[in-house]
């Protein structure tokens, strides 16, 4: 059984419990893309964006090597997404080993190898603090799928490139770069969805491979 299935109602009591509470190695593209985009490229990339942003609840699990100025590590990661509930888990180079997080973009109880917890409006904030990181935690659920946070018809042409497919080969927005240089069918439907991705601004950097993809039914 899909793990996204039997975790959907774990992570809804999560959530609720959390508010409550209140108080890597580089890899090839597939194909060399092409800037602007061809009226081709676009077709392809609407049909590929509706395929995907009807992709209910999905999970994975990958590795991440994360380097911010001269520090940086390696760290496993556990990422199960439910509606707009996140539920991540990172294992690395922390005080505590692990580092747990559940709730929503504004909302997140995080959770350290200890059992400490702690809830926090400002999640990225908490997380850069507990880790040095500079993390895009409410852009992540969409970049991490191949997907921009605006339509791409809102964007400068020379803030993305398709590879011929369709696909997002680069994407600049909010103020970060991000690359995707693998894609792979994935679940009974064959989604293509990335498996190597890069992203970073200024001297932040994370480069994540992604393992392994669980879409459930891949749709809404």
């Amino acid at each position: 059984m899909p793990r996204i299935t039997t975790q959907r109602a774990v992570l809804t009591a999560l959530f609720l419990f959390s508010t409550a509470l209140g108080g890597c190695a580089s890899l090839a593209p597939d194909s060399a893309p092409t800037t602007p985009a061809t009226p081709d490229q676009l077709a392809a990339w609407d049909a590929h964006r509706d395929r995907i942003e009807a992709l209910g609840d999905w999970a994975f699990t990958g590795r991440a090597a994360v380097k911010s100025g001269l520090s940086g590590g390696s760290v496993s990661v556990d990422w199960t997404q439910v509606g707009a509930v996140t539920s991540l888990t990172m294992s690395g180079p922390f005080d505590t080993g692990r580092l747990a997080m559940t709730g929503t973009a504004d909302r997140m109880l995080f959770t350290d190898g200890h059992g400490n917890r702690h809830m926090t409006t400002n999640p990225p904030a908490f997380l850069e603090r507990q880790t040095g990181w500079r993390i895009p935690l409410s852009a992540l659920p969409r970049w991490l799928r191949g997907l921009p946070q605006h339509p791409l018809a809102d964007l400068p042409a020379s803030r993305y490139t398709l590879d011929p497919q369709g696909r997002l080969a680069r994407l600049e927005e909010a103020g970060w770069t991000i690359e995707y240089r693998r894609y792979e069918p994935t679940g009974e439907a064959s989604l293509s969805l990335p498996r190597f991705v890069e992203v970073r601004q200024d001297g932040m950097r994370i480069r994540l491979v992604i393992d392994a993809w669980d879409v459930g039914s891949s749709t809404r």
